[in-house]
């Protein structure tokens, strides 16, 4: 089929946008992997769903453009705007996406202080008269600790003693 220059330029240019596309929707899952860390089993299986993804985006723009015709120019303009794209709008974008990371984490983790604050001080009350009442008992269970491991000791001198009688009476025999 015979397709006029004005078209091709027209595909070419609507590839090198398709490229950009496919940029910003491999920055979107960076942004996610930064937000949440994946496992390595989990970052494949994202992986495999992007390429899928593009591949269809990509294909669904040759056809609604191209008449389906996969051509070389085509496959290079999209390539050349994702190129484009990563050495320009993604690096800023990149930069950005970190600095609202950062903020957000930031007001999340005051947030989580501002709550937590209160219910340690009422934990702190609370528990005022539990360790006014735990020391003695902390004091005796040590107390007891010390007694009990002495009568283990005596116990087991009395044992080894008791075997090492009846090895000496075996031997006699």
């Amino acid at each position: 089929m015979i397709v006029s220059i004005s078209e091709q330029a027209n595909t070419f240019l609507i590839a090198v946008l398709t490229g950009i596309i496919i940029g910003v929707f491999y920055d979107v899952f960076r942004i996610l992997r930064k937000i949440l860390p994946h496992p390595d089993w989990l970052i494949q299986i994202e992986d495999l769903l992007y390429w899928i993804i593009v591949s269809a985006f990509m294909f669904l723009v040759l056809f609604t453009n191209n008449y389906g015709e996969i051509r070389a120019f085509a496959l290079l303009g999209a390539f050349l705007g994702n190129i484009v794209y990563f050495f320009t709008i993604s690096i800023v974008l990149m930069k950005f996406s970190d600095w609202i990371i950062y903020w957000i984490k930031r007001i999340i983790n005051a947030i989580i202080k501002i709550i937590i604050m209160p219910l340690k001080l009422i934990i702190k009350i609370l528990s005022y008269p539990f360790n006014w009442i735990s020391y003695p008992l902390r004091k005796l269970n040590y107390s007891i600790r010390i007694i009990l491991n002495r009568f283990y000791n005596r116990f087991k001198r009395k044992i080894r003693q008791l075997f090492k009688e009846i090895y000496i009476m075996c031997r006699k025999v």
